[in-house]
């Protein structure tokens, strides 16, 4: 089975978040596995409905990966998805957007987590080497 990583961003970040993909093998990029992320907005139902989509969409999940950039150190959605993470156990990346200088999510903060710039040689021996290990 391929490993998942959940890929995390604000979506005022989501044009620059999604080249993200194109690391991912599935693209022909040299990290591992295959990005999963909470494409649609799912605002109009309310805090559950989010809730519960984060939850089904990290639960397929190996390891995650948290693109941050100035937009992120304060999202709500973002905090909830590190909390998950964390609470999973699963191994976390976090990848600070080019020419941003917002901080990570509280969340994550205090737990073990690897911090590489956003090039896709980077990105891929953090989570290839992650996926490795479980």
């Amino acid at each position: 089975m391929a490993k998942k990583t959940f890929v995390s961003y604000n979506y005022a970040d989501a044009e620059v978040a999604r080249t993200v993909r194109s690391q991912f093998n599935n693209a022909g990029g040299p990290v591992q596995g295959k990005p999963v992320s909470l494409e649609e907005n799912m605002t109009s139902g309310g805090d559950k409905a989010i809730d519960a989509a984060i939850k089904q969409k990290m639960s397929e999940c190996d390891s995650a990966l948290f693109v941050v950039g100035d937009n992120s150190h304060n999202s709500r959605w973002i905090e909830r998805e590190a909390q998950l993470a964390v609470s999973k156990g699963i191994p976390v990346t976090v990848a600070q957007l080019p020419g941003t200088t917002g901080g990570i999510p509280d969340g994550l903060k205090n737990v073990p987590h690897q911090k590489v710039e956003l090039k896709s040689g980077q990105v891929a021996k953090a989570i290839n080497h992650k996926s490795a290990k479980k």
